[in-house]
């Protein structure tokens, strides 16, 4: 009997574990889903998971791609995200993801000179709005 309570309690911690972790699994699917549109210049697909705020960056960002923006990534193939770290704030309305970006298009508008890069690291801010985890680029 002993053996059985003891494996309904592990259980029940397994389970309460999980429940525990789907938003913070939710909030860091969007910052990989948004982050592999954003840096593979597919930016309608990358507005449908952002703020209304980082929808108009993101426009800006578009009207200034140049073709050979476009050609540069097409030859290196597509940028690789994955997540380092998650945090959920308090109140889970609020999360920050730290993803490690690979093989990703550096866009410089300046000068005009864009480069592909090898990897960096980069903190994706979410806001929780109607149940929806979205990207918000507030700074």
């Amino acid at each position: 009997m002993k053996k059985v309570n003891d494996i309904s309690l592990l259980l029940l911690v397994c389970f309460l574990m999980a429940c525990n972790s789907i938003p913070q699994q939710k909030a860091e699917d969007t910052a990989v889903d948004f982050s592999k549109a954003m840096y593979n210049l597919q930016f309608e697909d990358a507005k449908t998971m952002c703020t209304p705020n980082t929808s108009a960056i993101l426009s800006f960002i578009a009207s200034n791609l140049k073709e050979e923006n476009i050609e540069m990534l097409k030859k290196a193939g597509e940028a690789k995200i994955s997540v380092i770290e998650s945090t959920l704030n308090p109140g889970d309305s609020t999360a920050t993801v730290t993803l490690k970006v690979s093989n990703y298009l550096q866009l410089n508008m300046m000068s005009g000179k864009s480069t592909i890069e090898k990897e960096k690291e980069e903190t994706i801010d979410l806001v929780k709005v109607n149940d929806k985890w979205l990207v918000d680029m507030h700074k």
